[in-house]
């Protein structure tokens, strides 16, 4: 059995009006969105998403709508709460154009296993603070077609 290392590369696509520099440092600020996930409180969760977004941030995901940092600081608590062990993590390199980005992340349990999957789509500031964090669970569904004879 090989003992080696595994090392992770980072990657991004970057269209118009955005640079490899500010995907980098909105990657960053998103990990660490997904940091306060396991601190103990809401009040460390709401000091944690006060360093990366804007007071005015929004939090969709399908099953919930947050407002400002305090409410989004909540939702992570009341999430966390629902589903202990489990953390999020950025599964794909950034997609970044204008203002925004996109890239995939995953929920995983305590065993490391991927439980929930899908995408965010962030809108960020000049200064590279989180505005808008919309997230997807799962993959789009898929089209069908029936042919007829």
């Amino acid at each position: 059995m090989n003992n080696g290392s595994v090392a992770r590369q980072e990657t991004a696509t970057v269209g118009a009006e955005a640079t490899p520099e500010m995907a980098r440092v909105v990657a960053a600020a998103a990990r660490r969105v997904y940091e306060a996930w396991p601190a103990s409180s809401t009040d460390q969760r709401r000091e944690i998403l006060a360093e990366v977004c804007t007071p005015d941030v929004e939090y969709v995901n399908p099953l919930k709508r947050a407002r400002g940092i305090q409410e989004f600081a909540e939702t992570i608590s009341e999430l966390a709460g629902a589903l202990p062990g489990h953390l999020p993590v950025r599964t794909s390199g950034v997609d970044a154009h204008h203002d925004w980005v996109r890239y995939e992340w995953a929920l995983r349990d305590r065993s490391g296993q991927a439980v929930l999957g899908g995408i965010e789509i962030v809108r960020f500031t000049p200064e590279a603070r989180l505005a808008s964090i919309v997230s997807f669970f799962g993959q789009p569904p898929r089209i069908t077609y029936t042919y007829q004879v």
